[in-house]
């Protein structure tokens, strides 16, 4: 009779030739330097929640990230379920490799996790969408299957999202970083 030991090895093995573990990639750098100290960049694959009221600068904690990765010529997809975002006021992005897909809010989470699925885009921007509720599990599976990063950003923090990254803005270029427990000191964006 084989020992517990053996027996794991052995399914270890098994399953390490079936289903191999795929690497993460590098980290989506965040464009601003005390950011990338404090979280190590965006989380790639990987979800990142930015919440904050209107006005606060919740695209712009990102603005930095889209101007980089469109002039590397990595295409960035914006979904805008409500309409809002006029690309002339992204200064400095490359519209050459910027994707805006207006769905509509019913298909925003469907959008967004067909993109970040697709392998294609290594960042998917998903602007002030309904409660995910289950699209929100289903996006996290997507940026793994498509080792992408999904930014999701709302008003209210939504609890169906697990996001390992969790900023809330709250104006003159000041965030608070919420990874994991809520409460980290403030910092300001310069």
């Amino acid at each position: 009779m084989a020992s517990s030991t053996s027996i794991l090895d052995e399914l270890r093995s098994h399953i390490a030739s079936i289903a191999p573990m795929r690497k993460r990639s590098a980290a989506t750098p965040t464009g601003w330097a005390e950011l990338d100290q404090h979280i190590g960049g965006w989380p790639r694959p990987g979800i990142v929640s930015v919440h904050g009221a209107v006005g606060t600068g919740r695209l712009g904690v990102i603005l930095p990230m889209l101007r980089a990765n469109t002039h590397k010529q990595q295409t960035v997809a914006i979904v805008d379920p409500v309409g809002w975002i006029h690309p002339p006021g992204l200064p400095g992005v490359d519209f050459n490799h910027l994707m805006l897909i207006r769905c509509g809010s019913v298909q925003a989470g469907w959008a967004a996790h067909q993109v970040a699925s697709s392998g294609a885009v290594p960042v998917v921007v998903l602007l002030d969408p309904p409660s995910l509720a289950r699209d929100g599990v289903r996006l996290s599976r997507a940026t793994e299957t498509g080792s992408s990063t999904a930014i999701v950003i709302t008003e209210r923090p939504d609890p169906h999202l697990s996001a390992p990254v969790r900023i809330q803005t709250i104006g003159g270029q000041r965030i608070v970083i919420e990874r994991g427990a809520p409460g980290t000191p403030c910092l300001s964006l310069d």
